[in-house]
């Protein structure tokens, strides 16, 4: 694999074998200099990774499963793990009953995690509290139909964290 060890090992004996000039000399000098700078910068930046979004108390947000946000202000994250139920009436259907869709989360806040269950239909709390937060699922899409399977990569859960004291 090449690493960045290697790089500079690379660029060092090219320097040292092929560079002749004095002013050639310099260039070499400043664009090591550079490219080392740039290297430095880049590993101090956070990057978020694609399975991580940064979301805000109070404000909806949205994941797919296996998705994290991050709410930074408050040091939480909520992860969706998981669609444990989808009984929702499809909607090209008429059903007695309209059904319920259950999700499962992973929630951490200052490095104390904890699973919960939210469940969204007639007579289910779609609310959990957890160390003086709540968090709400307000929707789960898509919706189920008879003419469509449902992957558990096509879910999206729409959800809101709020501060309770």
């Amino acid at each position: 694999m090449f690493t960045i060890s290697s790089s500079f090992y690379i660029l060092a004996h090219i320097y040292t074998s092929k560079v002749g000039s004095g002013s050639m000399k310099l260039y070499f000098k400043i664009t090591l200099l550079a490219a080392i700078l740039i290297l430095l910068i880049s590993g101090c930046v956070k990057q978020t990774p694609k399975d991580e979004i940064t979301a805000d108390l109070n404000k909806q947000f949205q994941l797919k499963i296996n998705q994290t946000a991050f709410i930074e202000s408050e040091d939480i994250e909520v992860k969706f793990l998981d669609v444990k139920e989808d009984s929702r009436c499809p909607s090209d259907v008429v059903c007695v009953w309209a059904g319920r869709v259950a999700v499962l989360l992973n929630t951490s806040i200052r490095d104390q995690a904890s699973s919960i269950t939210l469940v969204k239909g007639p007579g289910s709390e779609d609310i959990e509290y957890f160390d003086g937060y709540s968090i709400r699922l307000i929707s789960v899409e898509p919706y189920p139909a008879t003419t469509k399977r449902i992957q558990p990569s096509d879910y999206t859960a729409t959800f809101i964290v709020s501060k309770t004291t």
